[in-house]
């Protein structure tokens, strides 16, 4: 269930930007405007709510990319050695950071291509044990030895396939919004162009400690709310 919400996100992704009106900029909060408009006259709210959905949306992407070629690197029954294993020990984001930088800041298509590239072979070995008992089963030697077409397998093993990945989405997930995040606040995410948590972040965060807005704190609120939700789902998990 919990993935299910976590990919209704996607949908955050097409959502057109909120509209520019820089003579009502920075306008205080108000009974119109709850936590007042930022610089260029959009509705700080509203502003917060479309950045939080699309970095969700974002890191489902990604996550889904990650599943995706972590199953293509299990499938063929063994662990790839060498560079698969140094980049299994070391955190996607000590990749991400050098070459944001030298590139001056990565778009969203790159940069989710390459979370979702160097998130895959940390999920390989969790992914390559579901595959292999699945490829032990007597229900898929059946399914060879019947000569079943690959539709028809695909049809009839999906949900299975699913739910096998579903159990690592969340881990995936999590990797990747925070990857997103950070570079945003660090000014090696996403342009202008693309609103999103991160680059919220990195705007509004350095006024906490000279002139505080509300659209900061409740920006702040959002990630803190977000670290103790996802912190509470990997307890549980």
């Amino acid at each position: 269930m919990r993935a299910l919400w976590r990919l209704a996100f996607l949908a955050a992704l097409l959502l057109p930007d909120l509209a520019l009106d820089p003579f009502r900029g920075g306008q205080p909060v108000s009974l119109h405007h709850l936590l007042g408009t930022d610089e260029l006259g959009r509705d700080a709210l509203l502003r917060l709510l479309l950045a939080a959905a699309r970095s969700l949306g974002f890191a489902s992407a990604c996550a889904l990319l990650a599943l995706a070629l972590g199953t293509l690197l299990a499938w063929p029954g063994r662990c790839l050695a060498g560079a698969w294993s140094a980049l299994r020990g070391l955190p996607p984001l000590l990749f991400l950071l050098p070459l944001a930088a030298a590139a001056g800041g990565l778009e969203p298509l790159p940069l989710g291509l390459l979370l979702g590239a160097l998130l895959a072979p940390h999920l390989e070995p969790a992914l390559q044990t579901r595959v292999d008992l699945f490829r032990r089963s007597p229900a898929w030697a059946a399914e060879r030895t019947l000569g079943a077409a690959w539709p028809s397998i695909l049809r009839r093993w999906a949900p299975y396939g699913w739910q096998q990945a579903a159990a690592l989405f969340p881990s995936a997930w999590l990797a990747a919004l925070w990857g997103e995040a950070t570079l945003g606040a660090l000014g090696l995410g996403p342009g202008p162009g693309h609103d999103s948590l991160g680059r919220l972040l990195a705007e509004e965060l350095p006024r906490l400690s000279a002139d505080p807005t509300p659209l900061a704190w409740a920006a702040l609120a959002t990630v803190l709310i977000l670290a103790a939700t996802s912190a509470q789902g990997k307890l549980e998990e």
